[in-house]
């Protein structure tokens, strides 16, 4: 049923990767014996007779998925947080996840140019649906609107709450991993820069150009104006 959604929803699947499901204890043992009863042979070759390419990642291998398991880690640490203790109905928690994933998929995944008349950064969303930003702008949502009953005011004001979380948590994972760490140029006057900003409105991600720098004692810059 997940892959006919999928494929109803974003069209015909050429590759597909899954880990082996080896995670999966205590409360979940349900679901592990259902994996463990999966033949793997058998799902490649069906999924190829579909033209599907079915691949799965080693046992335990979490760093195997690399950016993309940062990015399902972060997400549902944030979701787990915002929705924590609130209740939802089935429509307003499909209309969260769907507001979710236009926030997600809205990130820019390419540098960002110092010519203004250069195009918007290329986002997830621009490969998936051919254009920018899917949704209209939203609204303005206050903490009172979790406990109001109008229930659209209550689950747009959870995704605001998503979205600054998102903002502060998703720059972190750009990061390269330490021990991969090598010497970059330092940033200069001039250079644009993605700015976080709490207050800026959903799948907003505005940029600005620094005029300052402020390098540290070894000549390290990492505080700009």
């Amino acid at each position: 049923m997940a892959l006919r959604k999928f494929i109803c929803r974003r069209g015909e699947v050429q590759e597909m990767i899954s880990d082996n499901g080896t995670k999966y204890v205590g409360a979940e043992r349900e679901l592990q014996d259902c994996l463990a009863q999966l033949n793997q042979s058998k799902i490649r070759d069906a999924m190829l007779n579909e033209g599907i390419k079915w691949s799965f990642s080693p046992p335990s291998g979490t760093h195997y998925g690399g950016v993309w398991e940062r990015f399902i880690h972060a997400i549902k640490k944030i979701l787990y947080s915002v929705l924590k203790e609130k209740v939802l109905d089935d429509e307003g928690l499909q209309t969260a996840l769907c507001e979710v994933e236009a926030i997600v998929n809205d990130h820019p995944i390419t540098t960002i140019s110092d010519d203004v008349t250069d195009p918007e950064p290329l986002t997830p969303n621009h490969l998936l649906l051919l254009k920018g930003k899917p949704i209209l702008p939203p609204g303005l949502f206050t903490k009172n609107d979790l406990y109001s009953r109008w229930r659209w005011r209550q689950v747009q004001y959870i995704c605001d709450l998503f979205w600054k979380r998102w903002t502060r948590e998703y720059l972190p994972l750009m990061k390269e991993r330490q021990k991969w760490h090598k010497l970059r140029k330092n940033l200069k006057s001039g250079d644009m820069v993605l700015i976080v900003d709490d207050t800026s409105p959903r799948n907003s991600w505005p940029v600005g150009r620094i005029t300052k720098t402020l390098p540290d004692k070894r000549g390290y810059v990492h505080r700009v104006l």
